[in-house]
C-alpha cells in the first residue's frame, strides 16, 4: 500500500510538512502550555482530580496560553521534568502513530483527517495528557518514593530521635516552631521545615538533615483525608502527639466535619501504649476528645478554667509590643514575656511548654526560652515597612480561627489608618460563604480599607462589608492590590495581609 500512487498533487509534500514542520511545531508548543498546565497541577498537589476540577471550572484558563504572574514559580523537581518531558511526547506521538496507522491501513484522505482530529484532541485535551502521563509513570515514581522512603527510615533507626508529632486543622505550623524552641536547645532538635508535612516532604528532611546530634524531632503533619495522619504516624512512630485544633479547614476535601474530627484524632490513636496525647482543650472539639481519651498519657493545655488544663496561662497583658503572662504547670509557675502578638499565640508556647515538661525538662529553663521564640515566617509576623507603615503579614493563614486573631491583633495596634488586604477562605465547602461574610463583617469593623482580593469569595466578603464603615475595593489579584497601597497608607499607619490565595486562584 506504501507503493500507491499519490492521490493528488503535492500529496507528499503535504505529508513532508506535517512530519518535518507541523509535529515538532506542536511538540514546542504543547511543552511550554504543558509547563504552565504543570504549575497547577504542582500547586494541586499532584491530585488529577483536583487539577482536571480546576480545569473545569477555569475554562477561559484551561488552554494555557499565555503565561501569568507566579507568587510561586513552577520547582521543576524530578517528578515534573518526567511528567512534563512524557506529557511532550505523548502530545508528538499521538499524532504521528495513529496518523501513521490509518495511513498505512486505510490511505487518504482518512490519514490526513486523522492527523487533523489528533492535533485537536490532543491541543484542546492537553489537561488529560497531563494526567495521563503522570499515570504512565506510577509505576516509576511509586519506586523512587520506596527508594527515599526507605532511607529515610533506615536513618530514623540509626540516629533514634524521639519524634513528636504536632497535627490540628490549624496553629499547627506555629505550634510546631513553638515546641522547637522550647523542648531542648536549638543543635538538638530538628523540625520540618515551612509546611513540609507530607511522607515525601517528611521524609526529604529526614534523608537531608537529620544528623545524630538530633535529640528530637518535631514532624508537622498535614492531612486532606482520613488515613494521611495515620499513614504519617505509621512511618515516623511519633512518642508525643500534639492535637491543637480541629475545625472546618480543608472541609472541601475531607467531606464533612466527622471525617476531620476522625483524621486528627489519629494522632492520638497510633500513639503507642506508653506515648503521651497533648491536646488543646481551648478547642471544644478537640477538648471532647480529650475527655474520652482513655488509652494513652493525656497533657491538657489551653487557657479556660473550665476544659481542666494541665498547663495553663495566667495574669496575660497583650500589648503591640508581645504579650506578658505567667505560664503554670501544676504547683509551679512562671513569670514571662514573648515578642509573639495576640492571645492565641499563647496556646502555641503553651502547647511547646507541655512537650518540654513531658519530656523532663524544668519550667525555669523553658521559660527562659520562651523570651527568645521568634514570629513564624507569614504567620502574624509584624514588620517595620518603609514610610513608617507597619505590616502585619499573616499570608499563611487560611482558617476562620487565624484570621479572626488577625483581625483582634490589629484592633488592638495603634494607627491612624487600618487597611486589611485578603482574598478570604478557601476549602470550606458548604461552609465557605457563611465564613467569609462573617470575615468581610468584622474586617470592615475594625479597618478603615479592606481590599478583597481575586473574584473567589468577593460576592460573601463585600455583602458582609457592607453594613461598615470601611471603605471597600475590589481587586483581581495581589498585584493590583499593591498597587493600591501607597495612596492609602502613610506614616502610623498598619496594613494586615490575611491569607494569600495560591497562583491558581488569582485571575
Amino acid at each position: 500500500m506504501m507503493q500507491r500512487p499519490d492521490p493528488f498533487p503535492l500529496y507528499s509534500w503535504v505529508l513532508r510538512t506535517i512530519i518535518y514542520v507541523l509535529v515538532p511545531a506542536f511538540g514546542v508548543l504543547q511543552f511550554f502550555r504543558l509547563r504552565r498546565a504543570l504549575h497547577v497541577f504542582q500547586l494541586e498537589g499532584y491530585k488529577r482530580k483536583r487539577f482536571l476540577d480546576w480545569c473545569k471550572n477555569n475554562p477561559e484558563r484551561k488552554l494555557f496560553m499565555h503565561s501569568s504572574p507566579q507568587k510561586k514559580p513552577l520547582v521543576m523537581t524530578g517528578r515534573a521534568w518526567r511528567i512534563l518531558i512524557t506529557a511532550t511526547a505523548l502530545s508528538v506521538f499521538g499524532v504521528l502513530i495513529p496518523s501513521g496507522v490509518v495511513h498505512i491501513t486505510v490511505g487518504t484522505p482518512w490519514d490526513l483527517i486523522t492527523c487533523a482530529t489528533m492535533f485537536g484532541l490532543l491541543f484542546f485535551g492537553l489537561p488529560r495528557v497531563l494526567v495521563l502521563a503522570d499515570i504512565v509513570l506510577t509505576p516509576v515514581q511509586g519506586l523512587i518514593n520506596a527508594r527515599f522512603l526507605h532511607m529515610a527510615t533506615a536513618r530514623l533507626n540509626e540516629v533514634q530521635p524521639r519524634v513528636i508529632g504536632v497535627t490540628g486543622s490549624f496553629g499547627k505550623t506555629s505550634t510546631k516552631f513553638a515546641i522547637q524552641g522550647l523542648v531542648a536547645s536549638s543543635e538538638e532538635v530538628l523540625a520540618t521545615p515551612g509546611s513540609f508535612n507530607t511522607p515525601l516532604g517528611v521524609c526529604r528532611t529526614i534523608n537531608e538533615a537529620l544528623r545524630p546530634q538530633h535529640r528530637f524531632f518535631v514532624v508537622e503533619m498535614g492531612a486532606y483525608g482520613e488515613g494521611e495522619i495515620a499513614e504519617l504516624c505509621r512511618f515516623v512512630k511519633p512518642s508525643i502527639g500534639v492535637l491543637t485544633a480541629i475545625g472546618p479547614a480543608h472541609l472541601e476535601r475531607f467531606g464533612s466535619m466527622d471525617a476531620i474530627r476522625r483524621g486528627k484524632y489519629e494522632i492520638v490513636t497510633n500513639l503507642p501504649s506508653d506515648g503521651t496525647a497533648i491536646m488543646n482543650v481551648d478547642d471544644p472539639e478537640v477538648r471532647k476528645l480529650a475527655d474520652v481519651t482513655t488509652d494513652v498519657r493525656l497533657v491538657r493545655y489551653g487557657l479556660d478554667p473550665a476544659g481542666r488544663p494541665d498547663v495553663t496561662a495566667r495574669d496575660v497583658e497583650v500589648t503591640s509590643e508581645g504579650t506578658s503572662f505567667t505560664v503554670v504547670t501544676g504547683s509551679d509557675d512562671a513569670k514571662v514575656h514573648t515578642r509573639l502578638l495576640g492571645r492565641h499565640a499563647l496556646g502555641h508556647i503553651l502547647a511547646g511548654v507541655a512537650v518540654a515538661i513531658t519530656t523532663g525538662r524544668q519550667l525555669r529553663v523553658v521559660a527562659a526560652s520562651i523570651a527568645n521564640l521568634e514570629p513564624v515566617e507569614h504567620r502574624l509576623q509584624v514588620i517595620k515597612g518603609a514610610g513608617g507603615v507597619t505590616v502585619i503579614d499573616d499570608a499563611y493563614n487560611s482558617n476562620p480561627e487565624g484570621a479572626a486573631a488577625a483581625l483582634d491583633v490589629l484592633s488592638a495596634m495603634p494607627a491612624r489608618n487600618k487597611v486589611v488586604v485578603t482574598p478570604g477562605i478557601i476549602e470550606l465547602g458548604p461552609l465557605q460563604r457563611e465564613a467569609n461574610f462573617e470575615f468581610g463583617r468584622r474586617a470592615a469593623a475594625i479597618a478603615d480599607t479592606v481590599i478583597f482580593v481575586a473574584r473567589l469569595n468577593r460576592d460573601a466578603l463585600v455583602a458582609g462589608a457592607e453594613d461598615g464603615a470601611a471603605t471597600v475595593i475590589t481587586v483581581d489579584s495581589l498585584e493590583q492590590a499593591t498597587q493600591e497601597l501607597p495612596g492609602l497608607l502613610g506614616p502610623g499607619d498598619v496594613v494586615l495581609f490575611e491569607n494569600d490565595l495560591p497562583d491558581q486562584y488569582e485571575h
